[in-house]
């Protein structure tokens, strides 16, 4: 029997109409529940006139958490592209994937520069952390273990917090010893240990940083096993207990212990950022600042974006991708707020380039004539693993970034600019050779020669060999420890070059602004 048309639905009470579309669920699961199966229905527009949106019909039926998990698991549209959701089940999957090649799970650094960028942005937009990760994985190398700056591995980041704070003001400190033998006939639990020591004015403190459920312990567990150590410490007059949450903040433990090491300014600092973030995040943050780095090389300015932008407020409100709410909370609270992050970043102005069209293919071109290869080039052969320095890299991803933006994509652009981008070859130390050799022949000139003459306009260079010379010199820091090892091995002697002459008002001038004062 097929189903009612629409105008029978409209006969329908409200309970009716919420009995079929039960049916409708039992019988083909969520997927009769989205705007395309309801309308094919009939029952999306009756449903519409009683004010029955379709995420009223979803909670009246009490089915929105099996509805969410079925729409998460859908596929992606973009640009024409069927794209994989990124679920926390998948990030889990795919980082498991790698903790079985890698042995563990890398740091997020890792990922980003292995071409796993969209997995630890899918971290923070899922409002999860590093840390949820690896204790999901079962990482227990990393995430059991949790390194201070001093090359400390303490059991819980707490601990590593309150290492840092006194790391950073020379206090001595080493991890936990375990408690004496009357311990365990007291309690009569097996054993148990400090967390830490640390030595104050007068000598050694043991120190127990208190959770709320540590461990996965259970918590009836957890504070019958911290009541047995409150009571045993109770009559030792060199122990202190600390509330975990106080080990995060900076204030809070300066007063905690102010009466054992007295008010201590920080002044051991490793890096640079160890002025800026205080000691209790250094960390947590050390991921969180790759992230953010690799987060604001894809911005089409290369700035880190504002707190609106990320939480996709304001003028924000309907920019494409998702929202970075739990990123903008740890920069807040690790690292003191997106202007500190950007001066940690080297970026603390903010830039000033406007990007249109017109901005962006110049800066294309630009690239271009200084690298011989386009943007899209550049991040393909970084990808590839040829070593790219830092600040091109960069540069690359704005570009790439603010062509798609601006100019319809680099197949777009390089037409409108009449570049014809040239297949890259796997460059060998004889393709190197011989690469030379050819230039060197026809030039008498090496290939920076060859380009410096091409960008002052010294020599007319066709564009073929302007960009044969610029690979070559890309290609010979890899194989080779420089141009001098090509250019001795192809028999080949840099030809010297004469310096401009000095002019005599030049001499003049140079010599009006010495300090010669002889007579």
């Amino acid at each position: 029997m097929g189903r009612p048309k629409s105008a029978r639905f409209s006969l329908m009470t409200d309970g009716e109409l919420l009995a079929h579309c039960r049916t409708l669920y039992e019988a083909e699961g969520p997927a009769a529940l989205t705007f395309q199966a309801l309308k094919a229905a009939g029952v999306y527009y009756p449903l519409y006139e009683r004010g029955i949106r379709q995420a009223d019909l979803i909670a009246r039926l009490g089915i929105e958490d099996t509805y969410k998990a079925h729409k998460t698991a859908q596929p992606l549209q973009r640009n024409g592209k069927i794209l994989q959701r990124w679920t926390w089940d998948r990030v889990v999957e795919e980082a498991r994937q790698i903790v079985a090649t890698q042995g563990n799970l890398p740091p997020a650094a890792w990922f980003q520069q292995n071409g796993h960028q969209s997995l630890v942005q899918a971290v923070y937009y899922l409002d999860r952390s590093w840390e949820a990760l690896r204790d999901a994985v079962g990482d227990f190398i990393t995430s059991t273990f949790v390194e201070s700056r001093n090359g400390i591995r303490w059991r819980s980041h707490p601990e590593a917090s309150l290492s840092n704070f006194l790391y950073t003001r020379g206090i001595e400190h080493r991890r936990g010893d375990r408690y004496p033998d009357t311990y365990a006939e007291e309690t009569g639990r097996a054993y148990g240990f400090y967390d830490l020591h640390f030595l104050a004015r007068d000598g050694w403190i043991d120190v127990e940083v208190w959770g709320e459920n540590p461990g996965g312990h259970g918590e009836a567990n957890y504070q019958a096993k911290r009541s047995g150590k409150e009571a045993f410490n109770a009559r030792n007059s060199r122990f202190l207990g600390i509330e975990f949450r106080d080990c995060y903040d900076e204030a809070r433990l300066s007063s905690i212990l102010a009466p054992f090491i007295g008010t201590v300014i920080p002044y051991v600092f490793d890096r640079p950022t160890d002025r800026i973030i205080h000691s209790t995040h250094w960390s947590n943050s050390d991921e969180l600042l790759e992230h953010c780095r690799a987060l604001a090389s894809e911005m089409p300015d290369g700035k880190f974006p504002t707190e609106e932008w990320l939480r996709k407020r304001g003028k924000w409100a309907d920019r494409p991708g998702p929202a970075y709410n739990t990123l903008s909370v740890y920069i807040k609270t690790w690292i003191g707020g997106v202007r500190q992050l950007r001066d940690i970043l080297g970026q603390a102005e903010a830039s000033t380039t406007i990007w249109d069209r017109a901005a962006a293919l110049a800066a294309w071109k630009a690239f271009w004539a200084k690298h011989g290869l386009t943007p899209s080039q550049v991040r393909g052969a970084a990808r590839g693993g040829e070593a790219v320095d830092d600040a091109t890299l960069r540069e690359a991803g704005r570009l790439v970034s603010a062509i798609v933006k601006y100019a319809d994509g680099a197949d777009a652009a390089n037409s409108a600019l009449g570049i014809v981008p040239v297949t890259r070859k796997k460059w060998t130390r004889e393709t190197i050779l011989e690469g030379y050799e050819r230039l060197t022949r026809a030039y008498g000139a090496t290939p920076s020669q060859i380009v410096h003459d091409r960008r002052t306009g010294r020599a007319v260079i066709p564009d073929d060999d302007y960009r044969l010379a610029c690979q070559l010199i890309d290609a010979t820091k890899r194989e080779f420890s420089g141009s001098a090892e090509v250019l001795r091995l192809i028999g080949f002697q840099t030809p010297s070059r004469k310096r401009k002459p000095r002019t005599k008002s030049a001499t003049v001038k140079s010599g009006a602004g010495s300090n010669d004062t002889r007579s």
